[in-house]
């Protein structure tokens, strides 16, 4: 019975834990990204087309990425050796769902398909250096949705990519 009990509260803990977001490195370290600690974050705003998604968390990215690359020992400086450059993007795609024979009934088939869409927020961080080739890249999901929309989820998603970022050398 013990066993049982530990079982279920093992379950209920598990369920409401917050859900930890995985970074995917796009590009792995390069090794002349050794030595350079000096970076310029670059505004996204200059290489977007069209509407930036989230605007109110745009404006709290700047902070967030110069917590983070601080903490892994980069610093912002007026003659930079790299160049950070970060968007967020909505991935949307269709859900698709086996729909279920529907019960005969007078209201015909129709009842059992349900169109979905997933809108995902993604964040992608490239570091390159002064020429434009990249070191080092990764995105991860956000969490963030056009009905999901939160600081906390930008923080956590921020400090989870942020940690996938080699530490600088001297």
């Amino acid at each position: 019975m013990r066993v049982f009990l530990v079982l279920l509260l093992c379950l209920g803990l598990a369920t409401c834990a917050s859900h930890i977001p995985q970074a995917q490195i796009i590009t792995p370290a390069n090794d002349a990204l050794a030595g350079r600690h000096g970076f310029e974050l670059i505004d996204p705003q200059s290489s977007l087309e069209g509407e930036a998604p989230f605007p109110e968390r745009y404006r709290q990215l700047p902070q967030l990425l110069l917590h983070g690359l601080s903490a892994r020992g980069y610093h912002e400086s007026q003659q930079p050796q790299l160049r950070v450059y970060y968007w967020l993007a909505v991935r949307d795609e269709p859900l698709t769902f086996k729909v279920d024979v529907p019960p005969p009934n007078p209201l015909g088939p129709y009842q059992a398909i349900h169109r979905l869409r997933d809108e995902t927020g993604t964040l992608r961080l490239r570091l390159t250096d002064l020429d434009e080739r990249i070191l080092w890249e990764g995105v991860i999901s956000t969490g963030l949705s056009p009905a999901r929309d939160s600081a906390e989820l930008l923080e956590r998603a921020t400090r989870a990519l942020t940690e996938q970022i080699p530490l600088a050398t001297r």
